[in-house]
């Protein structure tokens, strides 16, 4: 600010207050604290801009905590917006120790009782003026405890809540959207009312969260897309959603967790997006033949994930009309998955992003599969799990850029340019079955 003149710092204090309400929207929240006391004029500024983001980061300093300085000021700036508007429709709080940014959750330990009694103050005064988006992330030693004030905002649409506790009775009617991440769910009665008392969600995900075993969603007539993460003991036993609405669901075990997922409900489910082992991707889909785009996210290192499919090669073909994959499996296992996944399902369109894992890999094995069945009309490879290339009638691929690029080529031509293939350009196999010879 040294470096502006007098008569430019002028004309900025002359533009009206909408677009200097702007320009602060774009700086830190110590910076506009720093240009508020700059003149009067700034000030005057500062005290009609709303702020409703508050973070804990922009207060960082190394070998010094002012947890107690950044809780103060959001206090202050809260209490400031209670005496001016009728409400605050939108509030973001994000507190994080610096010391455990890396190891989150790694020592229980509590926050300092006098910072705690501070952070309390600012959450419940910026939720008892109405607010409808509520945003609350504390990376600590400890999960935060929400206080009782919160679990009960009637006016709430949309709420994202990690690294908190949930242990009391939850009631927000006008819910429309719920994000719990590593979040801490003390009894599972909590989550039912939870569900219960929140019949309008449309939006729900459930990422790395603890103290569910069973996860059940039914009488949610408007719900549209679930998302479950799971990273950590105890497994989760059950999965059963029974919503008609349901056209998203994506999924992401731990490890090798067999959690029975039980989606037959869901009529109208549309889009399936799992990330895991191929085994568990065919066993939750089987049933599902209305799904038209699946994102599968493959993770394998070592062979007995594919032994296993391999002995269940006669369960009924999966008909997915748009398949998005990405690979990250040991190399030498690549061919077998090429093979592996087309016995599973019959995709009428494959979307591959080059540079990732080993798609680049798999797109090399698939072409070179593809280019010997032409050559050789009735090559199966060897291995009964090469029927599928009998079963194909044609297939096209398209080279997608990031820039707008596109272009069609051939099988060959596709394997000589493999070298220039930018990062993250989108690869389309387009392929055409002889669906009367399907199981």
């Amino acid at each position: 600010m040294n470096t502006i003149s007098m008569d430019a710092a002028d004309r900025i204090s002359q533009l009206p207050e909408h677009i200097k309400h702007h320009m602060l929207s774009l700086l830190s929240t110590p910076e506009v604290v720093r240009l508020s006391v700059l003149s009067k004029t700034w000030h005057q500024v500062f005290n009609s801009f709303p702020i409703s983001e508050f973070s804990s980061s922009s207060f960082l300093v190394e070998n010094s905590d002012r947890s107690l300085e950044f809780a103060t000021f959001v206090y202050n700036s809260l209490l400031r917006q209670c005496r001016q508007y009728r409400s605050i429709p939108k509030f973001q709080f994000s507190v994080t120790d610096r010391y455990f940014r890396t190891c989150f959750f790694t020592f229980q330990q509590p926050l300092q009782p006098q910072l705690a009694k501070h952070i309390n103050r600012c959450i419940q005064l910026g939720t008892q003026k109405g607010v409808k988006e509520l945003s609350i992330y504390f990376c600590v030693p400890d999960y935060y405890r929400l206080p009782e004030a919160t679990l009960s905002v009637k006016e709430l649409v949309v709420c994202r809540l990690a690294g908190c506790i949930l242990s009391g009775p939850i009631n927000w009617p006008s819910l429309r959207e719920l994000s719990l991440k590593q979040v801490k769910i003390c009894d599972q009665r909590i989550f039912d009312n939870l569900v219960f008392t929140c019949p309008f969600i449309e939006k729900f995900a459930l990422v790395e969260c603890d103290g569910l075993k069973y996860l059940h969603l039914s009488g949610l007539r408007k719900l549209k897309k679930v998302k479950v993460k799971r990273q950590s003991f105890p497994l989760m036993e059950k999965i059963e959603i029974d919503v008609v609405s349901l056209h998203t669901f994506s999924y992401s075990p731990f490890y090798f967790e067999k959690t029975h997922i039980d989606l037959t409900s869901c009529k109208n489910l549309e889009v399936f997006k799992f990330k895991g082992c191929t085994e568990s991707f065919r066993k939750y889909l089987k049933n599902l033949n209305q799904i038209k785009r699946v994102i599968l996210c493959i993770f394998c290192y070592s062979s007995s994930g594919f032994e296993k499919i391999v002995s269940k090669v006669s369960d009924p073909v999966l008909h997915i009309t748009h398949l998005k994959l990405k690979t990250y499996i040991i190399e030498k296992k690549v061919h077998s998955l090429v093979d592996v996944l087309f016995c599973i399902c019959r995709p009428e369109s494959l979307f591959l992003v080059s540079g990732r894992g080993t798609n680049d890999e798999f797109m090399k094995i698939l072409c070179k599969k593809l280019v010997r069945r032409v050559k050789h009309k009735h090559y199966c490879g060897g291995n009964h799990l090469s029927g599928w290339q009998h079963d194909l009638k044609g297939v096209q691929i398209e080279r997608c850029g990031r820039n707008g690029y596109r272009k069609v080529v051939t099988c060959d031509a596709f394997l000589d340019s493999l070298q220039t293939l930018e990062p993250k350009e989108t690869i389309r196999f387009e392929f055409e079955w002889s669906f009367n010879s399907l199981p």
